[in-house]
């Protein structure tokens, strides 16, 4: 009986039910998405161009940490956003169901029945719609996948079970208890408050304006009775509010993150890589050398122990041999380095905890070969982003400075750690971890005269010096390089310009934001069909009152003003508290590292969602009072 009056009552009024039911089917559809995209688009493999993958290190630094992280902000909030817009449509729906509980209580229907009824019929509404949009959200998510595949980005289909199984029976569990909650709450009012829909019974039209300026009524009078509509229907006013700020909170954080992740990680990268730098040496060092450059953004980039020996005396010279560059005055820094591979290993340590705790192990010994420079820490052309300090002339016996890569794959907590090197026989503690693109992040800086003594090599002499000049001036001065080069070394010691690798690894950034981009569009689209069939669902509630209002010489053209003042009137408030919101989840949420924009970057998206949604409030409104048109005072019958 209650199924079958459940299935009857849900086709019945199927003007207002649809629009509630295709609404919840595009909040699933972008959760589903989002949930499959999310996780089978590791980053690794969204960035990866078609091909072998060879870099082991690809991509396994600071940036993919704060991805990452920013990818399970989204996750949180998907789940929150979609949990508590579901909460609000069964509110509405089950607040557009009164009359019909307030006659069936006044025809002496029990309680129990008449919950079970409608408890019934939230959950037909909510089942049916998570159908239909997860099959929705997976069709958008296969389209996507082939799409992306087609631009020549590889990825990989990912089934998931886990989450939509989770936001299934969590949206189960909601809509359980807050049409439980509201009809029980509708059930203890009698037949006749129950009567009065979303006006409470007890409203009076004399009380004065509190929460609204009471000038704002004097400038119209759509205005005047918008601003009565908002208070006489707060239950309405609600959800809306709800619903506006839940969808901005989402794009605004979205839009902010992406653009504070972004700005931050072309800042790493520019303090990492620095432009202007011209790099000189054997042509096989600086080879192998830019190449490591080029693997932070080429996943089919890659150089091991086995491609280069760069202590091979042919490589090594001495910088008085090339001292006639100093006169060069497009030059202003000149920084010496030695690199070469070598074997370390991470060093466990053994914390005492308070007794009765017993001792902590931090460390598993890991080992591995990587390349290591020796660099002046007083003068060398990069300005890094650290997690510490640098070493210094003092300390550089005892200390080093690891790579955000090495930092995070390779040891526990690199700062309270030391660093093995087995085969030189030496040990180090480490001082600080630098955002680093060399190497993918997996790195060491040592200081130069310590290197040396370690790898037996006398004389000051150097295999790699970078040029920092004042401009680019690359082929200004490319021909005065190589002729000292070629005059004091050899025909094999070339000079190279970094600018190009330097820019391709700023590019590989900014397609990172292909992600992003891809997720708010979708955003966008979805939100904009489900702010549609939800205010087409709530419309239909009070068409009553419009019907009214066209029969007694209301225009459509005052109609809908008044119907796009009281959107208004919900969207200042909403995307206003989206705002605050949107800044303390990026400020709260992201690392500390990263670098937060000047207020009018915020202010500025916020005024496109602001703009977006005013459009898109005046632009919904079009079809539905077109509708109006149709109808007359004979058709309030129907409602």
């Amino acid at each position: 009986m209650s199924l079958d009056f459940a299935i009857k009552d849900f086709y019945r009024k199927k003007k207002q039910t649809f629009p509630y039911l295709f609404t919840i089917a595009s909040m699933i559809s972008l959760a589903i998405f989002l949930f499959h995209f999310s996780a089978s688009f590791n980053l690794n493999n969204f960035i990866n161009q078609r091909g072998a993958f060879i870099n082991p290190y690809f991509f396994s630094g600071t940036v993919n940490n704060i991805y990452s992280q920013y990818n399970m902000i989204i996750l949180v909030i998907t789940f929150i956003f979609t949990v508590v817009i579901l909460s609000v449509i069964i509110s509405s729906f089950i607040n557009g169901k009164k009359k019909d509980i307030s006659i069936m209580k006044a025809l002496g229907t029990l309680p129990e029945k008449l919950y079970s009824f409608y408890i019934l019929e939230s959950l037909i509404l909510f089942i049916i719609g998570y159908i239909i949009g997860y099959i929705f959200g997976i069709t958008i998510y296969l389209i996507t996948v082939i799409s992306i595949d087609f631009m020549n980005i590889s990825t990989f289909f990912y089934f998931d079970i886990i989450l939509s199984s989770l936001l299934f029976f969590i949206c189960l569990i909601s809509v359980y208890l807050i049409s439980g909650l509201k009809l029980k709450r509708i059930g203890k009012k009698n037949v006749i408050k129950t009567f009065s829909d979303d006006i409470e019974h007890d409203y009076q039209t004399l009380h004065r304006l509190k929460t609204i300026p009471r000038w704002l009524s004097s400038l119209g009078l759509n205005l005047k009775y918008a601003i009565s509509n908002i208070i006489r229907k707060k239950n309405r006013f609600y959800h809306y509010f709800i619903t506006f700020f839940i969808i901005s909170l989402l794009i605004f954080t979205l839009g902010l993150s992406t653009f504070v992740l972004n700005n931050s990680s072309r800042t790493w990268i520019h303090n990492s890589q620095n432009e202007n730098i011209i790099v000189i040496g054997h042509r096989d060092v600086v080879g192998n050398y830019t190449l490591m450059y080029e693997m932070y953004s080429n996943p089919n980039s890659f150089v091991d122990e086995n491609d280069i020996q760069f202590t091979n005396e042919n490589y090594l010279f001495n910088w008085s041999q090339i001292n006639a560059i100093e006169n060069i005055t497009e030059i202003e820094q000149i920084d010496q380095r030695i690199i070469s591979f070598c074997e370390i290993q991470e060093k466990a340590i053994t914390i005492l905890m308070p007794l009765p705790d017993p001792p902590q192990t931090i460390g598993q010994d890991r080992n591995g070969i990587f390349p290591i420079i020796g660099i002046n820490s007083s003068n060398f052309v990069q300005n890094f982003e650290i997690e510490g300090e640098f070493f210094n002339e003092i300390d550089a016996d005892v200390n080093l400075t690891i790579s955000d890569g090495l930092a995070y794959n390779y040891f526990d907590a690199a700062l309270v750690q030391k660093i093995n090197f087995p085969n030189l026989g030496r040990q180090f503690g480490i001082k600080g971890v630098v955002i680093d693109t060399f190497y993918s992040g997996h790195t060491a800086y040592i200081d130069i005269n310590e290197f040396r003594d370690m790898l037996n090599i006398s004389n000051n002499q150097v295999n790699i010096i970078l040029l920092k000049t004042n401009y680019s001036c690359y082929n200004a001065i490319k021909d005065e390089l190589d002729l000292i080069l070629a005059n004091n070394l050899s025909m094999e010691f070339i000079s190279m310009d970094l600018d190009s690798i330097f820019n391709n690894n700023l590019k590989f950034i900014d397609k990172l934001g292909l992600y992003s981009l891809i997720i708010i569009i979708l955003i966008c689209i979805i939100s904009v069909f489900s702010l549609y069939d939800l205010h087409k669902g709530d419309l239909t509630e009070k068409l009553k009152d419009l019907i009214i209002m066209r029969a007694i010489g209301s225009r459509i053209r005052n109609i809908r003003r008044i119907l796009f003042m009281e959107g208004i009137f919900t969207l200042i408030p909403s995307i206003l508290s989206s705002l605050a919101g949107g800044m303390i989840i990026s400020s709260l949420f992201l690392s500390d590292r990263v670098y937060l924009p000047p207020l009018i970057i915020p202010f500025m998206l916020f005024s496109f969602i602001f703009i977006l949604f005013i459009v898109l409030n005046y632009i919904i409104l079009i079809p539905i009072t077109k509708n109006i048109k149709k109808l007359s005072f004979k058709d309030i019958t129907l409602f």
